[in-house]
């Protein structure tokens, strides 16, 4: 995340730099954009991310993405690498985008994103935390859901690819919370010797632990668009 990051910022840097003051060759009120977030396929959780955007004035628009898995494979766990584990995964990312200019090929921007994931997966011979790492269970078979809620300010540039093609980074900063539990526990058996150590780190985001908690969020990514008429 750190290298995107930096990577994103490098982008924003050489834009402001080199972006040209253009004429607006249209009106952007009514406009529409069909997105698709790449790297959402390489997440935790592979998920294909699809969104939509309308322009509700020269100076704004209003968003929506959807993601959700297409499969079971996930990249990382506990133990890392690709494993075919029993998941599923939904998220759903409402925004608003504030444009500093109206220019055709380079539109820099700041958003409000809020955004709701909702996840379950199976789990077999594994083990968590209660009680912020008092308490290790150990069981057999156990379901692990999560749900994560938040917001991003986030900062960012529309950039026109050709007539159609739109390139879409941002880098973004917020809050979430996050309510993680494991239920229909088969064969758990209480460890005593085996507790964690809970770090209150703010943006620590451990599966281990079960429980309720508030953090701070980044986010850094980029979204491929088509632009479309009104």
């Amino acid at each position: 995340m750190k290298k995107l990051l930096l990577s994103l910022t490098l982008l924003f840097a050489v834009v402001l730099t080199n972006a040209q003051e253009q004429e607006v060759e249209h009106d952007y009120r009514g406009s529409f954009i069909l997105n698709w977030a790449p790297l959402s396929a390489f997440d935790s959780y592979s998920r294909l991310r699809l969104g939509a955007e309308i322009g509700v004035s020269q100076r704004a628009s209003v968003g929506l993405d959807v993601g959700f898995n297409l499969s079971n494979y996930e990249w990382g766990g506990y133990a890392g690498g690709w494993d075919d584990r029993e998941y599923s995964v939904f998220e759903v990312r409402p925004e608003i985008k504030f444009f500093f200019n109206d220019k055709y090929r380079a539109r820099l921007y700041n958003a409000l994103e809020f955004y709701y994931i909702y996840l379950e997966e199976e789990l077999e011979d594994d083990y968590y935390y209660k009680d912020k790492g008092e308490i290790r269970i150990d069981f057999d078979e156990a379901t692990y859901t999560k749900a994560k809620f938040g917001a991003h300010y986030k900062f960012g540039v529309s950039l026109r690819m050709g007539s159609r093609m739109v390139f879409d980074p941002y880098v973004g900063v917020g809050v979430r919370l996050v309510e993680r539990e494991y239920v229909d526990v088969i064969g758990g058996v209480t460890n005593p010797d085996n507790s964690g150590d809970w770090d209150e780190w703010l943006w620590s985001d451990s599966q281990r632990y079960e429980g309720n908690f508030w953090g701070v969020n980044f986010s850094g990514g980029f979204r491929l668009g088509i632009y479309l008429a009104k």
